[in-house]
């Protein structure tokens, strides 16, 4: 071989040297962008982690507020969570896992943020935490690739559980009370808990009250009782409270004044948010509600008409209810005006009378406020009473008014006869009538709308009752002598009997005529 074709042949080697590894450069360029691409190296740059430490003392553990910032265009969705020392890291309220979350994207030049709470044991020297997460493009898109970050803070000092602690007499709380609603949230402040095998006690009390400011006497409607120890450092209290007129009271202890009255004992400053001890020891406001829009008695009124114009007003004031109640009855809308004022117990009643010349409109009021209206109502007489009297000739009708009622017009119809009359109240009328073949009469209340039915019982050994009289003349009897007695109105009917007969010999005068005529006639 000469030198040049030697020389040929290493250039060609050379050149295929340089050909091969410019296409491995090429292929890892390739490689390397691919999995760019896939980790989203270009964004590992817009995710960071910082960590704030404090140590827990009541707890004695390290509390770790982990503080994740996305300085993308994209939301990131935590895909991975890994911590050392293992322990749950969660965000939100009510908390939830960290893994699955998002961290905002950036908006208006401000990174986005997600905050999540690690609690490590207090003896641990150190805490990470890494997370993966997906880029999110816009919604029905794949995910802009994903990237890693991590975070390592050094924990310096022992986190143990402290022993100090502070007794239930100096303790301070945080409260917050809703008085209408009768709900109250009492926290002990700080990080120090209470001794072990001391509490403090609050009471949540509503009472019902007289009206919507601070009036005696108060009554309990409902109470709640809770404490705060080492182990409870938060309660909740709730109580019912009255849908009439009420005060609401959160105190320190649980000694419950029942009933507060005019000048009797007081919560004073056991009230949560006063100005002296005990109630300064909790902050907050005012622990004390008075309100309500309705009475705490119980007022009702009916109204009952009398037969002679007057109504009786029945005052009452309910067994639930639990104060007095002034009543005021004012009546008296074209007669004379009437007005009175009556105070009626728990569960006691008391009746008005109204008189007959101003029940024409009645009003019940308490407290300025509508209770019951009416007037004077008819219809509410007895009914009179009436009895009957059977003979062979009468029928004896007696109608009695009770006492106390108004005057009572009647009307009787008996046949064709008709009375009316008047009867007083206390006294009766007797009505009489001959009897005739009528069975029944009616008696009618024109005041009342109501008829009563009245039968006519001839006895078993009268004659046979005579017709009704009519109002037709009888027929003319045949003319006789005055002097002449009259045919007697019982036994054999001679009159018939004489009319048959001339009937008869009128017949036979008329036969013998005849026959007589013919005769003559053959003897011609």
């Amino acid at each position: 071989m000469t030198p040049r074709s030697t020389l040929r042949h290493a250039l060609a080697g050379a050149a295929g040297v340089a050909v091969a590894l410019l296409s491995a450069v090429a292929m890892a360029g390739q490689a390397s962008a691919s999995t760019s691409l896939q980790t989203g190296n270009g964004h590992d740059n817009k995710l960071a982690i910082s960590a704030d430490v404090r140590c827990h003392r009541t707890v004695g553990k390290w509390k770790i507020e982990w503080t994740l910032t996305n300085g993308w265009n994209r939301d990131a969705t935590i895909v991975d969570v890994k911590t050392d020392p293992q322990a749950a890291v969660t965000v939100g309220q009510p908390p939830v896992d960290l893994n699955g979350a998002v961290i905002p994207q950036k908006s208006h030049n401000h990174d986005g943020q997600l905050t999540a709470v690690e609690l490590v044991p207090g003896n641990a020297t150190s805490a990470s935490l890494a997370i993966e997460v997906d880029w999110n493009k816009v919604q029905g898109t794949d995910n802009d690739g994903h990237s890693k970050a991590d975070k390592t803070v050094s924990l310096r000092y022992d986190c143990t559980p402290t022993e100090s602690c502070v007794s239930a007499a100096n303790a301070h709380f945080t409260h917050v009370f809703d008085g209408p609603a009768g709900t109250a949230t009492i926290k002990l402040a700080g990080d120090t808990p209470l001794c072990s095998g001391q509490s403090q006690k609050f009471l949540l009390v509503s009472y019902f009250a007289p009206s919507a400011q601070a009036t005696w006497p108060q009554y309990m409607f409902d109470t709640d009782v809770q404490q705060i120890d080492r182990d409870h450092t938060q309660i909740d209290l709730a109580v019912e409270v009255p849908a009439c007129f009420t005060q609401v009271d959160l105190v320190f202890g649980d000694a419950l004044i029942n009933p507060m009255v005019a000048g009797g004992a007081r919560y004073n400053d056991r009230k949560l948010g006063s100005g002296g001890a005990p109630g300064n020891r909790s902050s907050g406001k005012p622990a004390w509600f008075n309100g309500g829009s309705s009475t705490c008695a119980a007022p009702a009124a009916d109204m009952a008409s009398a037969c002679d114009g007057t109504v009786t007003v029945h005052l009452s004031n309910g067994d639930d209810a639990h104060f007095a109640i002034t009543f005021k009855v004012t009546a008296g809308l074209s007669g004379p005006a009437f007005t009175q004022e009556v105070t009626v117990e728990p569960g006691k009643s008391v009746d008005v009378k109204v008189p007959a010349a101003s029940a024409d409109k009645i009003t019940v009021t308490t407290d300025g406020k509508f209770v019951k209206e009416g007037m004077w109502e008819p219809g509410h007489c007895d009914l009179p009473t009436v009895q009957q009297k059977s003979t062979c000739d009468k029928l004896v009708i007696t109608v009695s008014n009770p006492a106390g009622n108004l005057p009572a017009d009647v009307t009787i119809t008996y046949g064709s006869k008709v009375v009316k009359r008047t009867v007083k109240a206390g006294e009766s009328e007797e009505i009489s009538f001959d009897a005739t073949d009528k069975t029944e009469a009616t008696v009618e209340f024109t005041d009342f709308q109501k008829t009563v039915k009245v039968v006519y019982e001839r006895p078993g050994d009268c004659a046979t009752p005579s017709p009704e009289a009519s109002s037709t003349p009888p027929a003319a009897s045949p003319s006789s002598s005055p002097n002449v007695p009259g045919l007697p109105v019982t036994g054999v009917q001679v009159g018939v009997f004489a009319g048959i007969g001339a009937l008869l010999l009128g017949a036979g005068a008329i036969l013998l005529f005849g026959a007589r005529r013919r005769r003559l006639t053959e003897i011609q």
